[in-house]
């Protein structure tokens, strides 16, 4: 039987799986899908045996779509976060018999629960002062330069944030910690807690974020990453024997490009080390995807007091490093071509992890760590990977006068004499393609397009200076490398059309598109996506303008003539090639009038063009927008292409 092609409702047909957990017996497990009656996300607990993966579970109550799941260090509760109708509660269940019980019920959301390492304690959060809804609409007074967030809209003031702790043998809450900035508490014991937050609240011109010890006997809370009280500090955890702190961080040497390392602190000495250096990789998941739902964010976690498990993201892969706590031996665990989502340690010989592949949308696992052999326990995705045709991207290097850079060629499901191809630019651009199901691909190779996904420089994934390399440069070497890639996959595979290129991308690669619709004419269809095309209205409009472009532009209000020769708006007058303009109408991070802007520009230029809008969306849009705006996006993209292209449509 022949295999079918991806199609853009297949989004609903993926089962993607997260934050997996263990008592030694069972697995438990999220489980999230797009719901296409509800038009949402529905994300579930479930768990199944960890010695043959069978036996499957539901834990979470029907109807309460969960958000974050942990389990007690005793492995008596599991608790989780859950909605329940217009707000997010508290719910813990007891794995050995019993319904879930719903903790709280007031008309706040709660938020990060952590147990205590007795595990009998847990500690959750809320925030108090929250604007009570009004019969007529109220106006927003702002006075902060930080004072709007894609995705929540003009900040609220005023508000307090809350720590609170929940005794589960007497049912007793507390308020523990409460502070008039944001926090978030990551681990705590019996002493202590840790929690990360901004350093310096006040100020809209600092962005370093720091991970603190807030002490039970009342003394002053203690920044943990003083040494290097510039950085951004996060995702920390306490050693099994409480003695150190292990965290995700970055010294911040290079604003917004430099590498995130794992950091160990000594809670007696204070002495914070940098336990990945001298080593050039990102610690963290930098890879880019549309397929995962739920992830934890973990990106280390102790195995014993002097080991430390690690993921990192090295050239499309994100990999699970043993190493000790000091940094000197470092051992692969999980690698190969693929990334890893999400992970935990059961005990010294088992890890569960999920992991995705460009082939495979997402999976539990299991790795015994005394014969280091893997077994799957879940695909919840078996039978629709067996059925449909899905393309593995085929790895290609290419030379520059200064980089190596790398890439991925999707050929077309159906082999051709000739068709055309798509060279798909990501965001970012501190983000990297790789060994991850991208659900998007697939269509586009069903559909009959080869696709050419680059990482040039700017991506992550391939050392600090490759990274950095875009800082101030943006449309020159990054453009460089994206025409050198095209050529690269068109010798790769000789059967792409060169008559028949498409470009696309969204946000960084909305940009670069905007760039190339003004700079080149090698197109013969373009799609941007959620893109910049004026950095001098992106300054004082989008909810990073401020800071993102002094950041990656070395620029700012002081010498706007430079930021205008920079925008693609500026070159609107050369630009000739068909292009299509998607973007959200609540998109914060590149406002909707940078869309809107080069519409018109466009049109005055006699450019043929569209503008589409898509209401109630973030800039989030094809990662966790609405289901039906998903599909609808993907249909005007192949839509736009296919009526443009010079050749027989496809």
């Amino acid at each position: 039987m022949m295999s079918e092609v991806v199609k853009p409702e297949d989004l609903f047909a993926l089962r993607s799986l997260a934050q997996p957990v263990s008592d030694g017996q069972r697995v438990y497990y999220l489980e999230s899908h797009l719901d296409q009656q509800q038009n949402r996300n529905q994300s579930s607990i479930f768990s199944v045996s960890l010695a043959a993966g069978d036996d499957r579970r539901r834990w979470s109550p029907e109807g309460v779509t969960v958000s974050q799941l942990t389990l007690s260090p005793d492995r008596r509760y599991l608790a989780f976060t859950g909605q329940v109708g217009d707000h997010t509660q508290l719910f813990r269940v007891d794995l050995t018999g019993g319904a879930p019980a719903q903790l709280t019920k007031g008309d706040r959301d709660i938020d990060n629960p952590v147990w205590a390492a007795d595990g009998h304690v847990l500690y959750f959060q809320t925030v108090v002062g929250e604007p009570e809804s009004t019969k007529f609409p109220q106006p927003h007074v702002v006075t902060r330069l930080w004072y709007q967030e894609d995705g929540v809209g003009i900040l609220p003031q005023g508000l307090t944030y809350q720590c609170l702790r929940y005794d589960c043998e007497t049912g007793d809450q507390s308020v523990v910690l409460e502070q008039s900035s944001d926090f978030q508490v990551m681990a705590a014991n019996a002493q202590g807690l840790v929690y990360g937050r901004k350093r310096l609240p006040d100020d809209d011109q600092d962005f370093s974020v720091g991970v603190y010890w807030h002490s039970f006997d009342g003394n002053a809370d203690r920044l943990l990453n003083a040494d290097e009280a510039q950085g951004i500090f996060d995702s920390a955890v306490l050693s099994p024997d409480g003695t150190h702190v292990a965290m995700w961080g970055l010294d911040n040497h290079i604003m917004d490009v430099a590498q995130a390392h794992a950091w160990v602190v000594d809670l007696t000495t204070g002495d914070l080390t940098d336990v990945t250096a001298p080593r050039d990789v990102e610690v963290g998941d930098k890879l880019t995807n549309d397929s995962q739902y739920g992830q934890s964010g973990q990106s280390m976690a102790w195995l014993d007091p002097a080991t430390l498990l690690t993921l990192e993201n090295v050239a499309g892969r994100v990999s699970l490093i043993r190493q000790t706590a000091t940094g000197e031996r470092v051992t692969p665990l999980l690698d190969g071509n693929r990334g890893i989502t999400d992970f935990s340690v059961v005990d010294d010989r088992t890890i569960v992890f999920t992991e995705t592949t460009m082939t495979s949308v997402s999976r539990l696992k299991a790795l015994d760590l005394t014969t280091m052999t893997e077994r799957e326990l879940v695909n919840p995705n078996a039978q629709y990977e067996a059925t449909h045709a899905l393309v593995t991207g085929q790895p290609f290097t290419f030379q520059t006068a200064d980089f190596p850079v790398s890439g991925w060629y999707f050929p077309p499901v159906i082999p051709r004499a000739q068709h055309p191809a798509i060279l798909y630019i990501h965001g970012g651009p501190e983000v990297n393609y790789g060994y991850s199901f991208y659900h998007e691909f697939q269509y586009l190779v069903g559909q009959g397009y080869g696709v050419i996904a680059i990482d040039p420089r700017g991506s992550t994934g391939y050392g600090q200076d490759f990274s950095a390399a875009v800082i101030g440069h943006y449309g020159e070497g990054d453009f460089a490398d994206l025409m050198a890639g095209t050529d690269a996959a068109l010798k790769l595979d000789t059967t792409i059309d060169p008559q028949q290129l498409c470009v696309t991308g969204g946000s960084y690669g909305g940009f670069m598109t905007n760039w190339i619709e003004t700079h080149t004419t090698r197109f013969a269809a373009a799609v941007t996506q959620r893109s910049i095309s004026d950095w001098v209205s992106f300054y004082g409009t989008s909810d990073m303008g401020y800071f993102f472009t002094k950041w990656e532009m070395a620029l700012d209000m002081t010498d706007v003539a430079a930021l205008w020769e920079l925008s693609p708006l500026a070159h609107v007058k050369d630009a000739s090639t068909p292009i299509l303009i998607l973007h959200g109408e609540s998109d914060r991070h590149s406002p909707t009038t940078q869309g809107m802007a080069f519409y018109v520009g466009l049109k005055e230029a006699g450019v043929e063009t569209q503008l589409v809008l898509f209401p109630e969306s973030t800039h989030e849009l094809s990662r966790s927008g609405l289901p039906n705006l998903r599909i609808e996006r993907l249909k005007q993209l192949n839509r736009w292409f296919k009526d443009h292209l010079p050749q027989e449509e496809i």
